[in-house]
């Protein structure tokens, strides 16, 4: 259980740094802005301008997907992106290890 909830995690981060960075995804994210000013308080700006803020309700509905849903393919979507940020942590792991290594060097 503690497994499948670290990779939801996993996977709602991935969902929200797509969301925000991506080009497809940001435009789409710039039209749901514009399309709901409801949604813009005074004191904070647009929710869907918060990543804390979407990963809330991202996160609702990776559960939900996860919990209700059975299908193979968004499980398969799912694994990928949760295999893809995984491999991209380990990627900035090893070139912060690398990049310690050098500097150690340097300093000799």
């Amino acid at each position: 259980m503690l497994i499948k909830l670290f990779l939801l995690a996993i996977l709602t981060e991935a969902l929200i740094e797509l969301f925000f960075s991506e080009g497809l995804f940001k435009k789409i994210r710039i039209f749901l802005v514009r399309q709901t000013p409801g949604l813009n308080l005074p004191a904070y700006g647009h929710l869907l301008d918060c990543k804390y803020c979407c990963s809330v309700w991202i996160g609702l509905i990776v559960i939900y997907l996860s919990t209700y849903i059975n299908y193979p393919l968004p499980r398969l979507i799912a694994f990928g992106i949760i295999l893809a940020r995984a491999s991209n942590y380990i990627h900035c792991t090893l070139g912060l290890l690398r990049d310690l290594q050098i500097n150690t060097r340097l300093k000799r």
